[in-house]
């Protein structure tokens, strides 16, 4: 124990170290508490219908899915593939439709690539290959989010 009260009055960053280290230990298990005893709450995924020879993307993805949070923000996920070049990949349904065009970057098996979402519901990809090669290969939507309005 004296060589340790020494090597901690030699070096003060030892004793932070120590200090910080047991603070992590009680902090983890803390959390630990706290996750178990607030689980999140599940969530409904609607589906989405696939259009315009559109087709799930496959690779362990997700089927096109959304849900609408409590906050009014709607969230996808899913993928597709192979459909029309420049033609909706699905609709989105009437009260989960943003007020105006947005334009969203998107995963694709060959980088990134956008996505609109119009008024309408119509959600166009597109990439800069000019023939969308890269977006029809494969469309990820996982991640995408936007607040109603």
């Amino acid at each position: 124990m004296s060589r340790l009260r020494s090597l901690i009055g030699q070096s003060p960053a030892i004793a932070i170290a120590s200090a910080a280290l047991v603070m992590s230990v009680a902090g983890g298990a803390t959390a630990a508490t706290v996750a178990h005893e607030s689980p999140a709450s599940s969530v409904t995924w609607h589906p989405l219908t696939l259009i315009n020879g559109w087709k799930f993307g496959q690779f362990n993805s997700f089927h096109a899915a959304y849900y609408l949070d409590s906050n009014h923000v709607v969230h996808l996920r899913g993928s597709a593939r192979t459909g029309l070049a420049g033609k909706p990949v699905f609709r989105l349904p009437r009260g989960v439709r943003p007020s105006h065009v947005l334009s969203i970057t998107i995963y694709t098996s060959l980088g990134p690539a956008e996505m609109n979402i119009l008024p309408g519901g119509q959600v166009i990809v597109f990439d800069e290959t000019g023939s969308d090669t890269n977006v029809r290969d494969f469309s990820s939507f996982d991640g995408v989010s936007f607040p109603l309005g």
